[in-house]
């Protein structure tokens, strides 16, 4: 579902179905939309108009959020038995570089205000 927030009121654009299972992180980076399958393991560009899987990438573990920085991605991926979280950053050809271990490998979702990246846990 795209909104528009104009004045305080929320207003639905455009809703789809999900063109995965178990969808997890959502981020638009301007141009695309981005989705994870929690249980797939996948991370996908979706076309926002038509709401169909444009391309398919494949992370080092789950990807439990995601958001648009500056040009990349950066998400949140769970890895290991104990799904163990690490924060990575998606460069396209250049693909995922792991920064750093979210504190007590735990980490839900991720927010950006343009400079700074912001990291929650349950």
């Amino acid at each position: 579902m795209r909104i528009s927030l104009s004045d305080e009121i929320i207003k639905e654009q455009k809703r789809f179905s999900s063109p995965t299972i178990a969808p997890q992180a959502l981020a638009l980076d301007g141009k695309q939309l981005w989705m994870s399958s929690r249980d797939l393991g996948f991370l996908y560009t979706v076309d926002v108009e038509q709401g169909k899987i444009v391309d398919e990438i494949d992370p080092p573990g789950v990807v439990w959020a995601a958001v648009a920085t500056n040009g990349a991605m950066h998400v949140t991926i769970g890895k290991g038995l104990n799904d163990d979280r690490y924060v990575y950053r998606y460069a396209g050809k250049n693909g995922f570089t792991k920064l750093f271990a979210c504190p007590d490998f735990a980490g839900s979702y991720l927010s950006f205000d343009g400079e700074n990246l912001y990291l929650s846990q349950w």
